[in-house]
């Protein structure tokens, strides 16, 4: 059965003077399988695009409660639980620069799933803000991604598996 990965990629663009970065979701069995969906989302330069960090998710916890992960060929109905990723943004004062947090949460629509996520804002950061709410089936096209849309079901799941490491995409 397909699981969901989310995999932060990273690599250079042409108008950066840095690497930059970006989070995206990609559906497959295997993290090898999805590197071209990877390729086709990345907009910068395909030369050193890498991975400096996935997961890949079967399901997830959200307020107690365990959802699995399942595709389907037919969209969900307008009253279905969506998942959503939280990415949560703020400042350490010995550390140069943002940092983030990335959460999954589910919700009926992005208004709660943004009061959820900011339960997981590190207490230890200055200026915590929510960057940005993303509706997975929308915002990231997963339903885009061979026809498939996430449906959650309630149930016990796989244990995520995640790494933070540095792979080129080949």
């Amino acid at each position: 059965m397909p699981s969901l990965f989310m995999v932060m990629l990273g690599g250079r663009h042409a108008r950066a003077n840095t690497e930059v970065h970006d989070v995206v979701m990609a559906v497959g069995d295997t993290l090898e399988e999805v590197y071209p969906q990877l390729k086709q989302a990345w907009f910068g330069e395909a030369q050193g695009l890498h991975i400096d960090a996935w997961a890949k998710l079967s399901g997830v916890s959200s307020q107690g409660q365990n959802y699995q992960i399942h595709f389907t060929d037919a969209a969900p109905q307008p009253d279905d639980l969506k998942l959503y990723l939280i990415n949560l943004g703020g400042y350490n004062a010995s550390e140069f620069g943002e940092l983030h947090r990335y959460e999954f949460v589910v919700a009926p629509n992005a208004v709660v799933a943004k009061q959820l996520g900011k339960q997981f804002i590190d207490r230890q950061w200055q200026k915590a803000h929510t960057d940005r709410v993303i509706d997975i089936d929308d915002c990231l096209a997963i339903d885009c991604v061979a026809g498939r849309y996430i449906h959650l079901i309630k149930g016990g799941f796989a244990e995520t598996i995640w790494e933070n490491t540095y792979l080129t995409v080949v």
